[in-house]
């Protein structure tokens, strides 16, 4: 089956999914924090409401929440990845990372554009290293929030993504790759959150072939305060259609300090928990800011 049957039938199903979700929601409102709500009384989140920026950096999972309307956000950073295969080295750096985020038409919707510089270095067991630097594809997506948390009903957005191939000879994947992202979360208590992101996207292996990537992480993210939040993190990169590109898992972790309600600075880190996977994985810096 083609990459374009399997996104036409995971397309088909969420589409499938929200009809039969109708009868449980209200119509539309344009001017609330989603494009729904769950038909239930209302009910308070546990969660501790904090006016200040939330960023979908640096863990993997991105939130449900968005910017706002009339807001815009930037966040940056810095990532490193290291594998040592059997003799066979690669090494990867990743700046700036930029991903500007802009609220726009109403609270529920948000804008966004991404660009990254990538420079690569592999070394195999015999022979001379090879480099490649430059741009990576551009990246324009939207987020819709299409539900607020009501009890075990979650948060639910969805995120349409095109990669543009826009990007340096060796490192562009030469042909668009369409993705969609669904967030989902919940509140567990004041402290806790849980996160959770299904991904579909079509990608490029190694040998010039388009496969569809299933990616799956699920989040826990603990709020300490004004000041400190922190996250573990489980995501897997799931192939299909692929004789190359491996099935990869990682434990995610880090930190995210609020010098002030609108500037975030963080740290992460992964390791790899099998053999395909980079045995470092996403370590890094970044920098957020929101106005």
């Amino acid at each position: 089956m083609s990459v374009c049957c399997r996104f036409a039938i995971a397309l088909l199903l969420l589409t499938t999914s929200l009809s039969q979700a109708e009868e449980r929601v209200t119509g539309f409102s344009p001017d609330a924090e989603s494009l729904f709500s769950w038909r239930e009384s209302p009910w308070e989140s546990p969660a501790v409401e904090r006016d200040r920026l939330v960023t979908d950096r640096p863990h993997l999972c991105e939130a449900t929440s968005l910017v706002g309307l009339g807001r815009v956000q930037l966040e940056t950073g810095y990532s490193f990845f290291n594998d040592d295969d059997g003799g066979n080295r690669s090494q990867t750096h990743s700046f700036p990372e930029p991903l500007l985020r802009w609220g726009i038409f109403a609270e529920w919707f948000e804008l966004r554009l991404g660009y990254n510089y990538l420079s690569q270095a592999e070394k195999p067991a015999v022979g001379p290293t090879a480099r490649v630097s430059g741009s990576d594809d551009f990246l324009v997506a939207a987020k819709v929030a299409l539900f607020k948390q009501h009890g075990w009903l979650p948060d639910f957005t969805v995120f349409p993504q095109l990669k543009v191939p826009t990007g340096s000879p060796g490192i562009t994947a030469g042909e668009p790759l369409p993705g969609v992202n669904l967030a989902y979360s919940w509140a567990v208590t004041e402290v806790i959150e849980i996160e959770c992101n299904t991904v579909l996207n079509r990608r490029r292996d190694d040998a010039s072939d388009f496969y569809l990537e299933v990616f799956q992480a699920v989040n826990f993210e603990y709020d300490l305060g004004d000041r400190w939040l922190l996250f573990t993190e489980y995501a897997a990169f799931v192939p299909s259609g692929s004789d190359i590109a491996p099935f990869q898992h990682y434990f995610h972790y880090g930190a995210q300090y609020f010098i002030t309600p609108n500037v975030q600075v963080d740290v992460h880190s992964a390791v790899g928990l099998n053999r395909a996977a980079d045995n470092l994985a996403f370590t890094g810096i970044g920098l957020s800011f929101r106005r």
